[in-house]
């Protein structure tokens, strides 16, 4: 199993307590009505000197929150969702740590124990030989927690995936 496989395994381990869902679409929504709001406000504001430099921020910001609110309702529409905590009614926070093959053994150690405060007390790196990727819920003590070492262009398990609750 690669890194990528990592929420599928995720979903499929934990007994349909995780489960992938969509974002609320609201926000998205919202940026784009008030970017077509500044539109209209531009349009109705008279040509004139005076007006000129406020007519072009009107375009600018409206014109930006317009492409983000087309781009963000896209990809909650059609993205491939976040993993869902079904009990505590929230979505998982996903962290992803860099550590330096030296420290293989320490990371090992606190995955399988299942200590999420263990793995962020080892020094973290800017070299990414051994990664570890944690799902938890900031709503209860549930931890999803395993280790990947980089070896041949890709990322390959270390340790199977941990869940503690």
């Amino acid at each position: 199993m690669n890194i990528k496989d990592f929420n599928e395994a995720l979903y499929a381990s934990s007994n349909g307590v995780v489960v992938a869902r969509r974002k609320n679409i609201v926000l998205p929504l919202l940026t784009l009505v008030a970017g077509v709001a500044l539109l209209v406000a531009n349009y109705l504001i008279e040509n004139g000197t005076d007006a000129n430099n406020l007519k072009s921020a009107l375009v600018l910001v409206g014109g930006a929150l317009v492409v983000a609110g087309v781009v963000l309702c896209g990809v909650r529409i059609f993205g491939a969702g976040a993993p869902y905590h079904t009990v505590d009614k929230c979505f998982l926070v996903q962290c992803q740590y860099s550590f330096e093959r030296g420290q293989q053994d320490t990371v090992v150690k606190a995955i399988e124990s299942g200590d999420k405060s263990a793995l962020e007390n080892v020094g973290e790196s800017n070299i990414a030989g051994i990664t570890a990727v944690c799902s938890f819920s900031p709503r209860s003590k549930f931890c999803a927690m395993q280790a990947f070492a980089y070896e041949e262009f890709v990322y390959q398990a270390i340790t199977p995936l941990k869940i503690t609750e």
